[in-house]
């Protein structure tokens, strides 16, 4: 159980009084005043309910001795630069270490992963292959182009889907923004935990590829080159893309 100490530097931390701790802690004010004066002994019950109001408000308890503040929930880190997928890829080999692990992918257009990052994808599947972690995909209805095997992908209409994919696994989301060959990638819990129940919401929606698409896909060999018909076209004018 927490000591005397710790919630003294609990409410200091907090900037809380003893008034503030015994509402919180749905105890009364000379139950706080007593105990902190070290003039009852407390029970087990009433310290519960000080480190349950104090961890609830983003306190840390360290053994018996020290206290802090909780870490925040979220932390942002942008990726760009010239190997901004490689240094991508390196974060999910970090999280996906298993097959009981799983990435969800929103998806506009899977040849995307090609035009930017032709040299990366294969390091990708390799590490997917090697420990057997799960992917499901959502793409639009017109998608003629798959990297993943096909039982992976489910399809929506086109127009669900902007230019930003969003990648979901472990405590993560991402924001993958390639006009601007950027990544926004977010460490939050709760955030992943709530974006998993919203793809889990539409995937539920979504629908398998139909025999006709399947006849029409063009599936990635597992090359390193990716080149267009057209090279003069920027990627966001790509429509139909060779693999070499």
């Amino acid at each position: 159980m927490i000591s005397l100490a710790q919630i003294k530097a609990a409410r200091a931390l907090l900037n809380w009084t003893q008034d503030t701790l015994a509402k919180s802690a749905g105890l009364s004010l000379p139950a706080i005043n007593n105990l902190e004066r070290g003039l009852t002994s407390p029970r087990k019950d009433t310290l519960a309910a000080i480190e349950t109001a104090l961890t609830t408000a983003g306190v840390e308890f360290l053994d018996t001795s020290g206290v802090r503040l909780k870490t925040p929930d979220v932390r942002i880190h942008i990726i760009e630069g010239p190997d901004w997928l490689n240094v991508y890829d390196q974060d999910i080999f970090s999280v996906l270490r298993s097959s009981g692990d799983e990435i969800l992918h929103l998806s506009c257009d899977n040849r995307l992963w090609m035009i930017y990052g032709s040299t990366t994808n294969h390091e990708y599947v390799a590490h997917r292959n090697k420990v057997g972690f799960t992917e499901r995909i959502l793409v639009p209805d017109t998608l003629d182009y798959i990297t993943s095997p096909a039982d992976a992908y489910r399809t929506l209409p086109a127009h669900n889907f902007g230019r930003v994919d969003t990648q979901i696994y472990g405590d993560r989301v991402a924001q993958i923004i390639w006009d601007s060959r950027k990544i926004i990638l977010t460490h939050s819990p709760s955030l992943a935990e709530s974006e998993r129940l919203r793809f889990e919401t539409v995937w539920a929606l979504a629908k398998p590829f139909t025999p006709a698409q399947l006849n029409r896909l063009e599936i990635w060999d597992g090359s390193t080159s990716y080149r267009s018909k057209s090279p003069a076209k920027s990627p966001s004018q790509i429509n139909r893309m060779d693999i070499v």
